[in-house]
């Protein structure tokens, strides 16, 4: 009977298995720790896009702001000569110059904020992205005071277009017809003589619209009360929007 021999190989130390693990699970940890930093560099790139956008929609809405104070600040003097005017005989000037205002506060222009990065930011999930609370708290503390200028802002838009029907039965269909070329901030650069040229327009008494008036006034007072308060959330929020622009610039290194 023929015998065959077997070969035998010797058996691995231990140590052997133990490197192998070792040197496969650096493999894994290295490659996890790679795709971590890739993915992270990923991040901070695309929250600096988000941050470049972001302060460049907030400049806008600096100059937004600025624009609607200005804008409200006109309307509030301009309550303030009406309700003057309204203590005379409404004749002749009185008359023209009543009416000239009154053209004016039909004024609803709302405010345009520059939402779109923020909702983009906030609907895609990539607010993660922003790893500093404080810039995050502060982000959420902004979207808050803008929805209440909003909320504010149909209001005086409701007022408004109840401010309208009132206008239409005061004014005088030619005067408004020819004022109508006119937004409310053109008055703040519109010259004396172009006013004078107004005032001196022939308007026949609007002694016999008291009544209307009367309520005119009433609303239009209304309107810049809510104006006042509202010029106080808007200064709080241009406030924080500075913040903003600086912490977004400090934190992303931009210019």
């Amino acid at each position: 009977m023929e015998v065959h021999a077997h070969t035998h190989t010797a058996r691995k130390k231990w140590t052997h298995y133990f490197w192998e693990f070792l040197m496969l699970f650096l493999a894994v940890f290295c490659g996890f720790l790679a795709e971590n930093i890739r993915e992270h560099k990923i991040e901070q790139h695309r929250a600096k896009e988000f941050a470049k956008s972001l302060v460049q929609d907030l400049q806008n809405d600096t100059s937004a702001i600025n624009t609607q104070i200005k804008r409200s600040g006109i309307y509030i003097a301009l309550t303030d000569s009406l309700l003057k005017l309204s203590k005379a005989k409404l004749e002749n000037r009185n008359a023209a110059e009543f009416s000239f205002y009154t053209r004016f506060m039909y004024w609803t222009a709302p405010l345009l904020w520059n939402r779109a990065t923020f909702e983009q930011v906030k609907n895609s999930g990539s607010l993660r992205y922003f790893r500093n609370f404080q810039l995050l708290e502060k982000l959420m503390k902004y979207e808050a005071a803008v929805n209440s200028v909003e909320a504010e802002s149909i209001n005086h838009m409701t007022r408004g277009n109840m401010l309208l029907k009132l206008i239409n039965e005061t004014i005088d269909p030619q005067l408004h017809h020819d004022l109508s070329k006119y937004q409310l901030l053109s008055l703040d650069t519109m010259s004396v003589k172009t006013k004078e040229n107004y005032f001196d327009v022939k308007i026949v008494s609007l002694e016999n619209k008291r009544v209307e008036i009367r309520e005119l006034l009433n609303m239009t007072i209304v309107q810049q009360r809510n104006l006042q308060f509202n010029d106080v959330r808007l200064q709080q929020a241009k406030e924080l929007v500075i913040k903003l622009i600086n912490d977004l610039k400090e934190e992303y290194h931009l210019k």
